[in-house]
């Protein structure tokens, strides 16, 4: 039997990840909207908004992929994950790192055949780090916090910041930012990895969230223990499971050869961003940081 696995990156489906707002503020009409060449238009205040869109590339690192016969149960600050029901298709004790764009297709390796059935979840272990390179076109005034550059562009800078970084209230945002740079055109976008540790303040779990393909939920652990963290910057893992049903449960037939593992990365990045002064055309950018992605998965 052929053991054969592909990941490939799309731009159809929403998801989860990151505090930032599923529905996608770029395309509602009201408060952003992101025309067809991928130009985004502010149209109002953006206070506790986020404008999420594709990135130019989306590094993840992956350990485990498996599928499941019944649910697996979630972790808790007590109780590790149970995934008894499920069988690995990936295992990788080191990772392996995935470098997802739109419209790309690579083969994973450590990948398993899995048996014959059906299959109505599934579940992702991961590294909570994303790596995002991005260069993001406006027609409004965007400025590298606070008192940096400014133009109609805004870019990654190689960096590194935790997600919880992102509070501007706690006082935490360096000035000028290190993690991002707006000015014109002639921008060169770096890498800037983002350590997902935490969805929303003292908030480490989330979901289950309705996405095409099912439903997805997404737990912050430890590889250590395996169990829920309570602090930020204390994960170094992320757990996810999502639901199939109803909506189409995996089917692996005698015949199939392939599995594919299709990631929506339409909204994997969102903006860290606030309008400065209030009523201006300005906005103040700190980064361009993780948004919402989500899997679908089926077998040939």
């Amino acid at each position: 039997m052929r053991n054969l696995l592909k990941i490939i990156a799309t731009f159809t489906m929403l998801g989860f990840f990151s505090n930032a707002n599923a529905e996608g503020y770029c395309n509602d009409g009201i408060i952003a909207e992101e025309d067809a060449n991928g130009v985004i238009t502010f149209k109002g205040s953006q206070e506790g908004a986020n404008c999420s869109f594709a990135p130019d590339e989306y590094t993840v690192k992956i350990y485990k992929m498996a599928l499941c016969t019944t649910a697996p149960t979630r972790p808790t600050t007590t109780d590790t994950y149970d995934v008894s029901s499920c069988v690995d298709i990936i295992n990788s004790p080191d990772g392996q790192d995935v470098n997802l764009a739109a419209g790309s297709e690579m083969t994973l390796s450590d990948a398993t055949r899995p048996a014959d059935g059906t299959y109505p979840y599934g579940y992702i272990l991961m590294a909570n780090t994303f790596g995002i390179k991005a260069k993001k076109q406006f027609t409004n005034t965007m400025k590298t916090y606070q008192d940096g550059t400014a133009g109609n562009y805004c870019w990654t800078k190689d960096a590194t910041a935790y997600t919880s970084d992102s509070n501007v209230e706690d006082g935490g945002w360096t000035d000028p930012t290190p993690l991002a740079q707006c000015g014109g055109a002639g921008g060169t976008a770096g890498t800037y990895t983002e350590i997902l540790d935490a969805f929303d303040t003292d908030e480490y779990i989330t979901g289950p969230i309705s996405v095409l393909g099912g439903d997805i939920t997404a737990d912050l652990i430890t590889d250590a223990n395996g169990l829920v963290v309570t602090a930020t910057q204390t994960a170094d893992r992320l757990f996810a499971i999502q639901t199939f049903i109803p909506i189409e449960p995996v089917v692996i037939a005698p015949s199939s050869t392939e599995f594919t593992v299709s990631f929506g990365v339409n909204q994997a990045a969102s903006l860290w961003y606030y309008e400065q002064p209030v009523g201006s055309s300005e906005y103040q950018v700190y980064a361009i940081g993780s948004g919402p992605f989500s899997t679908y998965m089926s077998a040939n």
